[in-house]
């Protein structure tokens, strides 16, 4: 080993000059010699070195013990668990009009019975509607009715929920059309009286004079249809309007509004009730509450109605058939007749017509003078008697007329649904 050695230090060392003395000598380590920048190198470099080494081996010791090696620096937001689920679908209903159909009656539940309710939606439309938590819910449909008492087949889907982000696509469901002369009283009565149970549950689109209004416009449409019992379907829908109008409600948890895609400028449109109302309501639970809890009344003020949404007559147009106009009258046929010219004998008068000579000859002959001479006569003789016929005389020819025929007149509605 060679012992660098360490230079003794004395009191001229302190002055200017023994400190340049100093300065210039080399260090001597390792049998080399080294200047005193080349030193201050080195050791720079090995602090280095070990601020690194020891830095990492902090960082991996650190990451083990906490057991975060993956956390990211930012902390996840809780936005989602506070934000309330919704369902979005879309129900297809060929031939469903937004004036004289009804709307669609969907059944919300899920699977614990903790959310069960009724909402109305329009169909042929994007709709949301709210459920307050995630999770996979069973939609019932009550179909609707149109203007000419046609209906649909019921149907069911397993929809999930999911945020209210305006982008996502609803689940679709399409319901299969039956037309009027193929729906039985049964299937027409069924719906009445599932609409009056749909009010028991529903959200504010089936409570009020909404509801109320809604029920009513089930019952037109259905008797519309001539194999509906009318009696059956007022006795259904006439306790709906009744439940409707106690505006209150079992239902837990309803809300809908309408999803417009791409149009975030605009204002929620919760969509058509079937009657030809926009519904701009939110769900009887108020303060989206949680599952399971009742439906209340806000504390808005009273409502007053202003019926400025008109519907147009429904009409449709017959073929009415006009016979021709016609009298009988007697026509009178006279008889056929000609003349025939005869040869009478004077004497004894008989018609000698075509033997006049022989006959004159012959009386001669006897002595008779008297026959002896013939005078001519004209008859007139009937070929066909004189007869009667009734004829038929037309006034006017038959004729096809085309007329309009008003199956609902026009009429008023306000925003809530109540018609005038």
């Amino acid at each position: 080993m060679v012992v660098a050695e360490i230079p003794k230090v004395t009191d001229d060392m302190v002055s200017g000059d023994a400190v340049e003395k100093e300065e210039g000598k080399p260090f001597v380590l390792f049998g080399r010699e080294f200047s005193r920048k080349q030193v201050c190198v080195a050791g720079a470099g090995i602090l280095c070195a070990a601020l690194l080494i020891g830095g990492g081996a902090y960082a991996i010791s650190h990451a083990s013990w906490t057991g975060d090696s993956n956390v990211p620096a930012v902390s996840q937001s809780k936005d989602d668990e506070k934000q309330d689920m919704v369902l979005t679908l879309e129900v297809k209903a060929d031939g469903w009009d937004a004036d004289t159909s009804t709307p669609v009656i969907a059944h919300i539940e899920d699977a614990d019975g903790e959310v069960d309710f009724y909402t109305a939606i329009a169909a042929n439309k994007q709709v949301t509607v709210k459920v307050g938590k995630s999770g996979t819910y069973t939609v019932t449909l009550i179909p609707p009715v149109n203007a000419d008492g046609s209906t649909y087949k019921a149907a069911s889907s397993k929809v999930k929920a999911g945020k209210d982000d305006k982008k996502t696509n609803g689940t679709v469901i399409t319901l299969e059309k039956v037309d009027a002369d193929k729906v039985t009283k049964d299937d027409l009565t069924a719906i009445a009286k599932d609409v009056a149970a749909a009010v028991k549950k529903g959200d504010s689109t089936l409570t009020g004079d909404r509801g109320a209004a809604l029920a009513k416009k089930f019952e037109d449409n259905i008797k519309k249809n001539p194999n509906a019992d009318a009696d059956a379907v007022e006795k259904e829908t006439g306790k709906a309007e009744e439940t409707a109008k106690e505006d209150k409600s079992d239902a837990k948890t309803p809300e809908t509004s309408d999803n417009k895609k791409n149009d975030s400028g605009s204002k929620s449109d919760s969509g058509n009730n079937g009657s030809g109302n926009k519904s701009d309501s939110k769900p009887s639970g108020s303060n989206n509450s949680n599952s399971g809890s009742s439906s209340k009344k806000d504390d808005t003020p009273a409502h007053v109605h202003k019926y400025d949404i008109y519907h147009p007559a429904v009409t449709h147009t017959e073929t009415v058939h006009h016979p021709a106009v016609t009298h009988t009258e007697t026509v009178h046929h006279p008889a056929v007749t000609h003349t025939e010219e005869r040869s009478i004998c004077n004497g004894c008068g008989a018609d000698i017509t075509g033997n006049e000579r022989a006959h004159a000859y012959n009386a001669l002959m006897a002595g008779n003078k008297a026959c002896g001479a013939y005078h001519t006569v004209y008859n007139t003789v009937t070929d066909s008697a004189a007869w009667e016929e009734t004829v038929t005389t037309t006034d006017s020819a038959a004729w096809d007329e085309t007329v309009t025929v008003t199956d609902s007149p026009a009429y008023y509605t306000c925003s809530c649904g109540a018609t005038k």
